[in-house]
């Protein structure tokens, strides 16, 4: 049930997210061009500009229509949830590029004795993002042409180390993310005499269970109390009508499911 929620509740954003002026881009933009991020998420690292995106249908698939994509000049950046490119001069063919950090696998990097360097790696289609159902995945590479290829790797690789522990403890990815504060012993002053000091804490350990006792009784009777108030109440009836976009929500949903599996049989073959 939780994953069905989980499941239901990113297909709903999906769909609101869609609704924006930028039908043709997943990204949502303001006016002025920058990011609208999604709820809960936060922009941790800019790329330097003059990055180019390349993305192809990797060889060994042998698609009789591959699918390609090349954009010489833009921005990356990576947020706590997702890999983002914006070009410098949007098209109608093209306004940005955007996947889940953990879609990436496979991510290196590339020297050129001559050119740039690159970062990039293998990377599975989001449902719905413009890429054709038939390429279960592609290639994405970013070029770094004024530099800044290690920076974006270092803090890709960290985010992508934390969100694959965060899944496996069954945390919210990209929530938590930020390493704890670091740990600072309690330097309380020593009392003047060591046998007083026992004295008080005996004292303070009698007193506690009394304390503990009362507060126990408090919380079982704000329990009954709740039940009591809730039992009274009449039961609200179900609502007649479905929730407002219900039917587009579970449209988006059907369509990003029939994706999914046609990419698994691509995949298959």
């Amino acid at each position: 049930m939780a994953d069905q929620f989980l499941a239901e509740q990113h297909t709903w954003t999906l769909f609101r997210n869609s609704q924006s002026d930028e039908e043709d881009s997943w990204v949502m933009l303001t006016r002025d061009g920058k990011i609208v991020p999604i709820p809960g998420e936060k922009i941790l690292h800019t790329s330097r500009p003059r990055v180019s995106l390349e993305v192809s249908t990797p060889r060994e698939l042998q698609i009789a229509d591959p699918f390609s994509l090349k954009c010489d000049n833009g921005i990356a950046y990576i947020t706590n949830e997702r890999v983002i490119f914006l070009p410098a001069r949007p098209s109608e063919d093209f306004k940005s590029f955007f996947t889940p950090v953990l879609n990436f696998s496979d991510t290196h990097v590339q020297s050129s004795w001559i050119g740039p360097w690159s970062w990039g790696g293998t990377v599975r289609p989001v449902p719905g993002g413009g890429i054709p159902m038939h390429v279960p995945r592609v290639e994405v590479k970013f070029i770094f042409r004024d530099g800044g290829h290690s920076d974006f790797q270092t803090k890709f690789e960290w985010l992508k180390e934390r969100l694959n522990h965060a899944q496996e403890l069954g945390l919210i990815p990209a929530q938590n993310l930020e390493p704890p504060p670091p740990y600072e012993p309690n330097t309380a002053e020593p009392s003047s005499s060591g046998a007083s000091g026992n004295t008080q804490a005996g004292a303070q350990q009698q007193q506690q269970p009394p304390q503990q006792e009362q507060q126990q009784r408090r919380q079982q009777q704000q329990q009954q109390q709740q039940q009591q108030q809730q039992q009274q109440q009449p039961p609200q009836p179900a609502p007649d009508e479905p929730p407002p976009d219900y039917v587009e929500a579970q449209t988006q949903a059907i369509s990003i499911q029939y994706e999914e599996r046609m990419r698994e049989e691509a995949e298959r073959q």
